[in-house]
């Protein structure tokens, strides 16, 4: 598992965003972009374009994602006269201050005129420290916010009888709030006492492997993913974590929201009532994804695993893995190399290889993807095993 910042450290990064924060709903047609040595979004006044945000732009625009970087990067070469005030974004926000423009670049002209084919259909730009970081639909609902979620998490472990020294790992990263917590009262034994066999000159798994039960709670501010809960697993010996897909997922989805003359945000009592029901089910959900039927049952799945060798060439079903999972290259090898240097040529050795390259991954959000990867093999059907285990 890979680690992120002490508890501590989140919070007060946590309550920092939510007092920086600026939301801000205004029609499609009034936004303009402005390429600057890099992009602008001008509102009222101009914001840097997040790499997220970006993305939405694009998304909403109805713009290849490819098109639009190649445009962007090339926006101080690839330019087009332009005749019309309309197209001129240097003229904002005050258009009478200039009447033409002699060329502006491409990607300027592009995305502005489809920006105000969008009429006035509102959008939802979220902005953190002078930066755009979202693009969203007015539908979004910006209550279900990182700092508030984190203080809803607090009272559920309370009433779970754990504390923050149960938080194995945490971290906020521009896509998602991460908090992952293990509790040590649910604990059980992956036995290999069925597993003696030697198998190309390695015993499959040599002693008993201790796993706790957890949760991850995890939320995005960015439109990247539902506030959810998910049952996890903790391994002792070497701190590895699968997260189970399945569990509690609330769409940020609410009310209609208003904005003052200015585009900024009403804190409307409604709204904010309706997103404080949401997150008291976090509480619910937390007891779930620490119920114990549901780990036992868990435990046996994975047990199961340890009794499914890998028959096949060990590179061939890395290959067959990754292509399967979506894993890149150097994931790929990592994955190679974790399987061999483990000497456990089971599934299980395999899962356990694809976990503890989440720990290496530069990425937190990417880790937590390994992790959740590793978490699916205790859910393929039949077939998917034998394809893997026998790939030859």
């Amino acid at each position: 598992m890979r680690q992120g910042r002490t508890l501590p450290d989140l919070a007060a990064e946590l309550e920092r965003q939510a007092n920086a924060k600026r939301d801000f709903l205004a029609p499609a047609q009034t936004i303009r972009l402005r390429s600057n040595g890099h992009t602008e979004l001008y509102l009222n006044e101009p914001f840097a374009v997040g790499e997220i945000a970006h993305g939405q732009i694009a998304e909403y625009a109805g713009v290849p994602k490819g098109l639009y970087d190649r445009l962007r990067n090339a926006a101080s070469d690839l330019r087009v006269p332009v005749a019309q005030l309309a197209d001129c974004p240097q003229a904002l926000p005050d258009e009478g201050q200039l009447a033409f423009c002699k060329d502006e670049p491409l990607f300027d002209v592009m995305l502005n005129r489809l920006l105000r084919q969008g009429g006035g259909e509102k959008r939802l730009v979220r902005t953190l420290d002078g930066k755009a970081r979202a693009f969203l639909s007015s539908s979004y609902n910006p209550d279900l916010d990182n700092w508030d979620v984190l203080r809803v998490a607090a009272k559920a472990l309370e009433e779970s009888g754990l504390g923050p020294e149960n938080v194995v790992s945490c971290e906020v990263t521009e896509r998602r709030l991460y908090l992952k917590v293990v509790s040590p009262k649910l604990e059980a034994t992956i036995d290999p006492s069925n597993l003696v066999r030697p198998h190309g000159g390695h015993h499959m798994l040599r002693e008993p492997q201790v796993v706790q039960a957890g949760f991850v709670l995890s939320n995005s501010e960015t439109g990247l993913g539902s506030l959810s809960v998910q049952q996890t697993v903790y391994k002792l010996q070497c701190t590895n974590l699968w997260t189970i897909e399945e569990g509690y997922r609330q769409r940020h989805l609410g009310k209609a929201l208003e904005a003052g003359d200015d585009g900024a945000l009403y804190r409307s009592d409604t709204r904010q009532a309706d997103a404080k029901a949401r997150l008291l089910k976090i509480r619910d959900h937390v007891s779930a994804a620490l119920d114990e039927t549901k780990f036992r049952a868990l435990v046996s799945r994975m047990q199961e695993t340890t009794e499914v060798r890998l028959e096949g060439s060990v590179e061939k079903i890395v290959e067959v893995t990754a292509r399967k999972f979506g894993l890149a290259q150097g994931e790929k090898e990592d994955v190679l190399r974790n399987l061999i240097e483990g000497a456990d040529l089971s599934l299980w050795g395999l899962t356990n290889a694809i976990t503890a390259t989440a720990q290496a991954s530069p990425s937190y959000d990417r880790g937590s993807e390994l992790e959740a990867i590793g978490g699916r093999f205790f859910a393929l059907p039949a077939a998917d095993i034998r394809e893997i285990a026998r790939a030859a």
